[in-house]
């Protein structure tokens, strides 16, 4: 692959608009004749110094009215969500979080939404982690207001706003209106004095309101003792009051209502309902309760539920006698009802019509998928009943509904939706089995596949049989996306046979343009080849991989590969290679804000493990914690594994050996608890024992050796490869030379085959140690000589310097010896050893810079300053300090202009 084809500008990443209705986002306006409720907005405006207010009451309170008013009078930019139902999907909750925020900043959460784009979501948290990263870089105060609370039950979204809540940034305040106490630490933030709250008690109308609201808003000119009956009665409920003074606004005897209103009927809000709704024509009435179904309204979607015309009219009429609806934008376009008379509509549709609810749901549905809001249409389907029409629209928009990451609503929708009518159309049960295979339930998955299996079969086999109208290719290709996920589940169970057959069985039926599965079904192979120890055929997968995905535009696989191929390159010698991608994904993946996502964790562990191979065991250490963090909030078993690994390498390099051990118990927890891919657990399974070693505990080397079944003439594989290595060691342990070398040379063997670099370095450095004990000293030169000679190319350090002192001291040896070996790189190595202050070479140094300093020295005598080096080198300023403090002190200088003076004396440069 051609350096061009990694340059970030080339990569292709599609940008994805997720469906917004602004209405949501519109923030009421307060109407002109509203009682005067100064007390209220002062609570509110001196609120805002805390983290949270919440304003809970039930329905008819005048709760969002409230907010409204206060919003109007202040300055302070606010971005607002009137939630619903829909609203418990995490991902579209975030992505109205993110499109009320960008209200009035349009750059607030670019960087989330490219993470919410991945097919393979990152982990909420670290969407939430950048989103408020963003947000505490803006530098004014701003409230965000979250009306209808209550609509919420999803657990999901509840974590999401506690997690905003925990973290929330000083300039931002939270608005909460509801009519239950949401499931938020409440309690916790009362204690810190973070919670303002208002509740009915705070909300009812006083006497003098009450009275501003009847004589001065509605001119019904009523006596203070009428106003106090009234009051009473209703408790100050300003729902109740507003009822009352519309029936009265049409009655020809007003005591006698109030005389009425005052006796002992417990049903209240019903009967005010029925009387507001009795003064109202016929047309309206029907108008009101056949719209009741709708969580918003406009003429065509009114005209078109009601079958009739002239919604338009009785909008505006409603709107002008303030008859419980609400305006949801500046144009008058879109309505909806209070929700309290909203509520009581329904109930009283129901008793009136309730043969009509089902067809009123359908036409709904039906105005809804003509005007392409998708996720509506099946909405309202799955309420009417219709299961036949959901599903068929399930079927035409899940792809669409994927794209957009709703997977939460999917997995609502599959639980709503009957078997029988998921099982009868192919292509909508293959999506059922993908969405319970993303959701990690495998066993799910593959009864739904078998399922879709059974229906492709019985189309084939009789084709005059009505179906499901696929056409023949589409039969092969959904074939062919059944493999690839079969392919993804053995990747997941590191099964080699499986994945190789379902790869090549997927790649059959695929068609050539369908970019995203060829690639996800190619990284398949790559894996498998990796397994098989077969690097140059796994490159080729990976390599392929990146081109098909970056075709697709597919961010999400554009990365998994590239990490995958870094790793390979890495152990098939190309090592400078895989340095180069690393550090041109690390500049890709921080323009693209993915840095705080798991795509990003991932990156950061390859990174260290990059630098621990540099022997830069500080930055090693620093990426790999930082990435460990974001891989740990994810569920890819995998990946958390050889994140495992790489942290236990790096402890043990620095000597924490206890830290080590603690990896190794977090990692056992994780095997107990999940199916770790084989690949995974012989690396930290070989590295467990090799631990054991150092430390001189060879009896439980030795029952590890035995419980997992080691023995000298095995079958050499590239799976068992680490624990084979590991028992030569044992083996020389024991004084077991002999047999140490006869596996060694046979690994070499296997090792060579596939191209394995790295291990064939491991290999040929354990030899040596064999060979040395048995003192053979010329094939001890030999075996090092062709060590290093693989190496050097490569750069490899750390593969020398975990074999500790021994080899420090052969290196010596040969470099006093001088034999012909490359001198320079074998400087590096001893100056890793770091076996003494005084090192005898022939270049006069007493210290030798490590390899991360020579870059640093490179870069200095170029020019640049400290900023731009930790820029190039992904480093922190305070550690490029250090490095800069470090070639002084071993150089003996004190200024820019001396360290290249010496250095081009050394010939360093």
């Amino acid at each position: 692959m051609t350096k061009s084809k990694w340059e970030r500008e080339k990569i292709n990443i599609k940008d994805i608009k997720y469906p917004i209705l602004t209405t949501k986002l519109y923030i009421p306006q307060p109407r002109p004749d509203l009682v005067q409720r100064t007390h209220l907005i002062d609570r509110l405006d001196k609120g805002i110094n805390h983290k949270l207010t919440l304003i809970s009451a039930p329905a008819g309170f005048g709760k969002t009215t409230l907010i409204s008013e206060w919003i109007s009078r202040s300055e302070i930019p606010v971005a607002w969500i009137s939630l619903d139902k829909g609203d418990n999907d995490p991902v579209q909750f975030i992505h109205y979080l993110i499109a009320a925020l960008q209200s009035f900043d349009a750059s607030i959460g670019q960087s989330a939404l490219t993470m919410l784009q991945s097919p393979q979501k990152p982990p909420i948290e670290s969407i939430l982690t950048n989103l408020i990263k963003e947000i505490t870089d803006i530098s004014y105060d701003f409230i965000l207001v979250l009306d209808d609370y209550h609509s919420l039950d999803e657990k999901q979204v509840h974590n999401i706003v506690e997690f905003l809540l925990d973290h929330l940034p000083a300039q931002m305040h939270l608005v909460i209106t509801t009519r239950v106490d949401p499931p938020l630490p409440l309690a916790r933030l009362r204690v810190r004095n973070q919670l303002t709250e208002f509740r009915a008690s705070d909300l009812c109308f006083s006497l003098d309101e009450a009275t501003d609201f009847f004589n001065k808003l509605m001119n019904l000119e009523l006596s203070s003792h009428e106003i106090s009956i009234l009051e009473s009665r209703t408790e100050g409920w300003v729902a109740g009051l507003q009822l009352a003074a519309l029936t009265m606004q049409r009655s020809k005897d007003i005591p006698a209502f109030v005389k009425t209103f005052a006796g002992d009927d417990r049903h209240i809000v019903d009967y005010l309902v029925e009387e507001v709704l009795n003064l109202q024509p016929e047309h309206v009435q029907n108008f009101l309760l056949q719209t009741s179904i709708l969580n918003r309204l406009s003429e065509p979607l009114c005209d078109f539920v009601t079958g009739k015309k002239g919604s338009q009219k009785i909008l505006d009429e409603l709107e002008k006698a303030n008859l419980f609806i609400v305006p949801l934008d500046n144009k008058r376009y879109w309505y909806r009802y209070h929700h309290l008379f909203a509520d009581l509509l329904r109930q009283r549709l129901h008793q009136t019509q309730s043969e009509l609810i089902p067809e009123l749901h359908s036409r709904a549905s039906k105005w809804y998928e003509k005007n392409n809001f998708k996720d509506k249409a099946v909405d309202y389907a799955l309420v009417a009943g219709d299961f036949k029409r959901a599903a068929h629209l399930i079927g035409k928009f899940v792809e669409v509904a994927w794209e957009y990451g709703g997977k939460t609503r999917l997995l609502k929708w599959f639980k709503i939706l009957p078997d029988e009518f998921i099982c009868k159309e192919p292509n909508l049960c293959f999506f059922h089995a993908w969405v319970l295979f993303e959701n990690g339930q495998h066993n799910a998955a593959e009864e739904s596949l078998q399922v879709v299996e059974r229906l492709i079969n019985s189309i084939i086999e009789t084709p005059s049989k009505e179906s499901d109208g696929l056409r023949p290719f589409d039969k092969v290709e959904l074939q062919g996306k059944v493999a690839a996920i079969r392919a993804g589940m053995a990747t997941s169970r590191g099964d080699v046979q499986d994945i190789i057959k379902f790869s090549r069985q997927a790649l059959e039926c695929l068609p050539e343009g369908d970019s995203t599965w060829r690639a996800s079904v190619t990284i398949s192979s790559g894996i498998a080849h990796s397994i098989k120890g077969d690097l140059i055929a796994a490159i080729d997968a990976f390599s392929q991989a990146i081109i098909v995905s970056n075709a697709a535009g597919n961010l999400h696989l554009y990365l998994v590969a590239s990490f995958w191929l870094i790793a390979r390159l890495k152990y098939a010698g190309k090592f400078q290679r895989a340095i180069e991608i690393c550090r041109e994904l690390l500049d890709f993946v921080k323009e693209k804000g993915l840095t705080q996502t798991l795509v990003g964790g991932g990156l950061f562990v390859i990174w260290g493990e990059l630098c621990y191979e540099l022997n830069e065991l500080d930055e090693a250490l620093l990426y790999v914690e930082k990435g460990l963090a974001l891989v740990e909030q994810g569920h890819d078993v995998g990946h958390l594994g050889w994140s495992y690994f790489c942290m236990m390498r790096i402890l043990s390099a620095r000597h924490n050996i206890s830290g080590a051990e603690e990896i190794i118990r977090k990692m056992e927890k994780v095997e107990q608890a999940s199916d770790v891919p084989s690949w995974v657990t012989h690396l930290t399974e070989a590295w467990k024992a090799r631990l054991w070693l150092m430390k001189g505990n060879l009896e439980k080397v030795a029952n590890w050796v035995e419980e997992h079944e080691f023995k000298l003439d095995d079958d050499l594989t590239a799976l068992r490869e680490p624990g084979h290595i590991l028992l030569a060691r044992f083996l020389i342990a024991q004084g077991r030379l002999n047999d140490a070398v006869e596996l060694l040379d046979r690994l070499l063997m296997e090792e060579v085959k596939g191209d394995r670099i790295l291990n064939q370095i491991e290999t040929l450095l354990v030899k040596t140690t064999a060979l040395r004990a048995q003192g053979n000293t010329n094939e001890t030169m030999a075996t090092m000589g062709k060590a290093l000679s693989l190496a050097e190319p490569g750069g490899y350090i750390r593969i020398f310097v975990d074999e500790g002192p021994p080899i420090a001291e052969l290196l010596e040896e040969i470099l006093d010896e001088n034999i012909d070996v490359p001198r320079a790189y074998m400087k590096k190595l001893l100056s890793a050893f770091r076996l003494s202050k005084l090192i005898k070479t022939d270049d006069g140094l007493g210290e030798h810079l490590s390899e991360r300093e020579l870059e640093v020295l490179g870069l200095i005598a170029g020019g640049l300053s400290n900023k731009k080096i930790m820029e190039e080198l992904f480093l922190s300023l305070s550690t490029v300090k250090t490095h800069i403090r470090n070639i002084y002190s071993k150089l003996n200088v004190h200024s820019r202009t001396e360290v290249i003076v010496k250095a081009k004396e050394l010939d360093l440069l």
